[in-house]
């Protein structure tokens, strides 16, 4: 049986072992900024860009706004008139032109010109829209028009982008490439292209969100503790049944 000693020696290397996953995060954070990971999963496929359909179907919605969204408050806020708004752009959509009967309403529209390209009101139907003298006309708009306006504005070259998101782009598409992953989730740092498109030697990839995972952001070396506290509960229990049945036979 093991001496008094070398039971005391186990029984301190226990209490040393059992704050494990203690130590874990304290290394985690030690020296350094906290670094997570997304809980956003983002992957780089081919795409296309010569197909309007495509390109259409997959991106108009990015360009566009739908009059239904005034309904919701965070959409609401942003604007003078909203409930007016809306009443203009269906009819002008259903009409092929409305007329502006304020300049609130007038404000508002200005504000959907320069940022949306297009109306819509169900999945493949886009209409492109004008505001001058008064009124709003709506027009029917194509694959073709839909595309050419993605192509213009939702494209991106590799090479202007910044070198941070060069970085995050590589690292997404070897992901995507890779047999063993399938897409990339960034560190909190790693910039992802703003654009949807990123154009690479002629090619063209289409960035976009194709998972999210929820977990506790938990430290890498946190198994490692967890065991070394298993380890260190044995430790203990066996130092402090030593020095008892020591104490026992003596």
């Amino acid at each position: 049986m093991p001496s008094d000693r070398t039971a005391l020696v186990i029984l301190l290397v226990g209490l040393l072992l059992v704050p494990g996953p203690a130590y874990a995060f304290a290394l985690d954070d030690l020296g350094q900024e906290e670094r997570h990971r997304s809980s956003t999963g983002y992957s780089a496929t081919e795409v296309d860009v010569s197909n309007d359909t495509v390109l259409a179907d997959r991106y108009g919605t990015e360009l566009s706004v739908r009059p239904s969204s005034f309904q919701y408050r965070h959409v609401r806020e942003r604007y003078r008139a909203p409930n007016r708004t809306r009443e203009t752009l269906e009819a002008a959509m259903a009409d092929g032109d409305a007329a502006v009967e304020s300049d609130a309403v007038a404000a508002d529209l200005r504000r959907l010109d320069r940022n949306h390209s297009f109306l819509t009101a169900e999945y493949d139907t886009y209409y492109a829209f004008d505001v001058a003298d008064g009124e709003l006309t709506a027009t029917p708009a194509n694959d073709a028009e839909v595309a050419g306006v993605v192509r213009d504005q939702l494209v991106v070259n590799y090479s202007a982008l910044p070198p941070d998101e060069r970085r995050t782009f590589r690292k997404i598409r070897n992901a995507t490439a890779s047999e063993e992953a399938f897409d990339y989730r960034p560190w909190s740092d790693e910039p992802v292209p703003e654009r949807p498109i990123v154009e690479r030697d002629g090619r063209y990839y289409a960035v976009e969100v194709t998972s999210h995972t929820d977990d506790f952001d938990f430290p890498d070396g946190l198994l490692l503790g967890l065991a070394g506290s298993g380890v260190g509960v044995v430790a203990v229990v066996g130092g402090l049944g030593t020095l008892g049945y020591n104490r026992w036979r003596g």
